[in-house]
């Protein structure tokens, strides 16, 4: 049985307004089993928040889900939704609802005029807040089966500037170049990164985050697929590219979560202005 709204912590949990509380899920999908991940899911979501409701955690404003949460990384045309009639962005719909929470993760989505997109979405009680297609596709097979984003997107949640991003884009900074004319405040990435470049990952999310003045949250799959491994190491850094997350194990889930701290940062931004100087 699913939870009701669980927004009442303890008083170790309450955080200010210009506070954001994350919880990554490091979900390791069935191959191509849309439903059945979703029933897993709706367990996990339940105990989560029966666990923050108990006080052992911060209550997450946003629950963050791996690239593809529902399918795998699959290139199988037959598994993109349609954009219309998602079962995956149904469920982040629904959950964001019960729990009075946003939720973000990306799908694999088939338009009307047959491009497939790497499809991010942020999900808030009050519905679709935004969306971005992966920019940056995978060589040898993402690359050659969807189709690449065209623009970068800066969305606000609860008063932060989130940028969205999808596994290989944190490989791109000038992409994601937090500038005057669109800044953020947390870079968001959802990956499918293989165990084999996990250092890649860890040397990449620092330095975006340093670079860029910001918070990053990169939240990975776990487990196996038909080709690789993966092995987690979500995490989220702060604008000096220190981690700042802790985790715990939730049915078998490693979930990653962190409470930011805006007025921090931006005490560091005014101190050090180096983003008055960026390209």
């Amino acid at each position: 049985m699913l939870l009701g709204r669980k927004r009442s912590g303890t008083g170790d949990v309450q955080v200010t307004s210009k506070s954001l509380c994350l919880a990554l899920l490091e979900f390791s999908p069935e191959w191509e089993q849309t439903p059945l991940n979703l029933s897993r899911l709706d367990m996990l979501a339940d105990h989560l928040f029966r666990y923050c409701s108990e006080g052992h955690m911060p209550v997450p404003d946003i629950v963050v889900l791996p690239e593809f949460f529902s399918t795998g990384f699959t290139m199988n045309p037959q598994v993109a939704e349609r954009h219309d009639s998602s079962p995956s962005l149904g469920w982040m719909e629904r959950i964001a609802g019960l729990y009075d929470c946003a939720v973000a993760g990306s799908v694999p989505t088939f338009m009307p005029d047959g491009r497939r997109f790497n499809r991010f979405y942020f999900v808030t009680p009050e519905g679709v807040l935004g969306q971005y297609d992966k920019r940056h596709l995978f060589l040898g097979g993402e690359d050659i089966n969807y189709s690449p984003g065209t623009a970068a997107k800066v969305m606000e949640y609860k008063g932060w500037r989130i940028m969205p991003g999808i596994c290989f884009d944190l490989r791109f900074p000038v992409w994601m170049r937090n500038i005057k004319g669109n800044p953020y405040d947390l870079y968001l990435n959802v990956a499918n990164w293989p165990s084999v470049r996990k250092r890649v990952a860890q040397v990449l999310v620092e330095a975006r985050a340093i670079e860029n003045v910001c918070y990053v949250a990169f939240c990975n799959r776990s487990g196996k697929d038909k080709m690789l491994d993966y092995s987690g190491g979500s995490v989220v850094v702060n604008h000096r590219g220190r981690c700042r997350s802790s985790s715990v194990e939730i049915d078998g889930t490693n979930v990653v979560y962190a409470t930011l701290d805006m007025a921090e940062m931006l005490r560091y931004r005014a101190s050090f202005p180096i983003l008055q100087a960026a390209d």
